[in-house]
């Protein structure tokens, strides 16, 4: 039974050590797709996308890149506390009228998956 506790000890000490068992930030936002229904030719549109750090560690949002210039982020730049939200505001300037799908990718310091989001809609002449 001793042998069992101490084994026990010793990889719970290396797993520590290796950081197997440090804290982690998780991002996970409320919505991860939007459809524009606002969008006319030579304006800006634009949406929030909102995020909560359901991790146990402070999320920081390091970069935020759109598949295309005509999308332009702006995101909350200071640490996220565990339980705490943050956001990041795409605004999509229609600059040729029809349909678009644009994606923008999150790098963040969260465990897991690295979030993509979505916007799409459809471009109108006034």
């Amino acid at each position: 039974m001793r042998m069992k506790r101490f084994f026990a000890f010793i990889v719970t000490l290396v797993a520590f050590q290796c950081g197997w068992a440090a804290e982690k930030a998780r991002i996970v936002f409320n919505e991860t797709e939007y459809v524009m229904t606002d969008s006319y030719l030579g304006e800006t549109s634009e949406h929030v996308f909102v995020f909560k750090n359901e991790g146990d560690a402070p999320l920081i949002v390091a970069n935020v890149v759109p598949s295309c210039g005509c999308v332009t982020p702006a995101w909350t730049k200071q640490p996220v506390a565990p339980g705490d939200t943050g956001s990041v505001h795409v605004f999509y300037e229609g600059k040729v009228s029809g349909a678009f799908h644009k994606t923008i990718k999150i790098y963040s310091n969260s465990s897991g998956k690295r979030p993509v989001l979505k916007i799409s809609g459809e471009t109108k002449k006034r």
